[in-house]
């Protein structure tokens, strides 16, 4: 744990360039040792890191909008659809609770983050007129009118948005039936969306899913959908499915056109870079060494000058290297991924003669060459991507 006399110590600090940038410390004689540093993130992070598909949302701005006026028309905020369904203004945690981790909960996020689905209202449902009759009722009318209108509203609203999605082909009719929330359900209802755009390439096969839209999920790297040690994808298990709707407005064409998808199309504003930075620099500035968000109490430097200038150091670097990170993360989801490594590397036809010419001479040189060939054609997991571990693959996998 840092000292608390080290907290108000004089430390000059020194941001230098390049992917591990350090700060450096020390003004007065006698004091600690108490190093700034940062690490600018990796096309893999950016890929893998649910904490960074946070980040990005709020870092950036989107070049290409839908329409601002047809999003508002259409989206339907949760804790308001809650308020309704409970007939309240300020509906409870546990309700707010009860309703995200439920199909409705899940379908109703899809549905926003989709943003041009007009909701499908039954014959002779107006909207308008409904929000009318309850902001006029009286005290005399009683609260069980009150509370049953807004019941009624929020029923409605809520199925007729999700009707617009079984209209869409998005989910079928039958899945409204169970309201438990599991991974499968989640990468089914996306794979419907995206598979025409983003097809299934078949080159992951988890052990406990023959599912193929959890295996397209894996594939593309979905958040949340990624195999254990035993090679166990788990797609029952209920999924985080906020980082998940993240990515794919990130990363996957998500915008709907007149002939199709489309990407979204961002661009970097300093004043919320740096704000979301200042947010989550726990999650990306080091204190000699550890990172921020790993030393007890961290809260008690967030505030520091120095941090604060790491923070600033770190957002103008990071700032003309996003979008394309963002571009590449959207070309290496387009590959297969590396599942076998006999299969897929050492004895796929494009990489015999490579993989024999590093064995025979054991040379970085070699070694470079097939590894540059298998990034070229694969999108490689965080945890293959290194050329350590292409190494040992080679020389302990025949």
């Amino acid at each position: 744990m840092i000292k608390k006399s080290l907290l108000v110590a004089s430390i000059a600090v020194m941001l230098f360039p390049g992917p591990f940038a350090p700060s450096i410390q020390a003004a007065q004689t006698g004091s600690a040792t108490y190093r700034v540093t940062y690490k600018l993130p990796t096309v893999n992070m950016m890929e893998e890191v649910e904490v960074i598909h946070t980040f990005l949302r709020e870092s950036l701005q989107i070049k290409n909008p839908y329409s601002a006026t047809t999003v508002e028309k259409n989206r339907m905020d949760a804790l308001e659809i809650v308020g309704d369904l409970n007939g309240t203004d300020t509906p409870r945690g546990f309700m707010m609770d009860e309703f995200y981790v439920s199909r409705n909960g899940y379908l109703l996020e899809l549905y926003n983050a989709i943003g041009v689905l007009e909701p499908i209202y039954p014959p002779g449902y107006d909207p308008v007129a409904m929000k009318q009759k309850i902001a006029q009722l009286q005290p005399t009318d009683g609260w069980e009118k009150y509370s049953e209108l807004r019941k009624m509203r929020g029923q409605t609203e809520l199925d007729s948005r999700i009707k617009a999605l079984v209209q869409a082909s998005f989910v079928k009719p039958e899945e409204l039936n169970n309201q438990r929330l599991t991974k499968q359900f989640v990468a089914e209802t996306l794979y419907r969306i995206y598979k025409n755009v983003r097809p299934y390439k078949g080159s992951v096969a988890p052990k406990d899913s023959q599912n193929e839209a959890v295996r397209w999920a894996i594939e593309v790297g979905l958040p949340g959908f990624h195999v254990d040690a035993k090679g166990n994808i788990y797609p029952e298990n209920q999924p985080y499915y906020a980082s998940v709707l993240d990515f794919v407005h990130l990363f996957l064409p998500s915008k709907i056109n007149g002939t199709g998808r489309e990407y979204f199309q961002f661009e970097v504003q300093q004043d919320l870079l740096l704000n979301a930075v200042d947010i989550r620099s726990e999650n990306f500035l080091y204190v000699n060494n550890k990172l921020l968000s790993s030393i007890p109490n961290n809260f008690l430097l967030s505030n520091l000058p120095e941090v604060k200038k790491a923070e600033t150091q770190f957002s103008a670097a990071l700032a003309p290297q996003l979008i394309g990170m963002i571009e590449q993360t959207r070309r290496e989801i387009l590959k297969p991924r590396v599942w076998d490594w006999r299969k897929d590397v050492i004895r796929y036809p494009s990489f015999t003669k490579l993989v024999q010419g590093y064995r025979k001479t054991k040379g970085q040189k070699e070694l470079m060459q097939v590894y540059q060939a298998v990034k070229a054609r694969y999108n490689l997991f965080d945890r293959q991507d290194s050329l350590q571990v292409m190494k040992s693959v080679f020389d302990n996998i025949k």
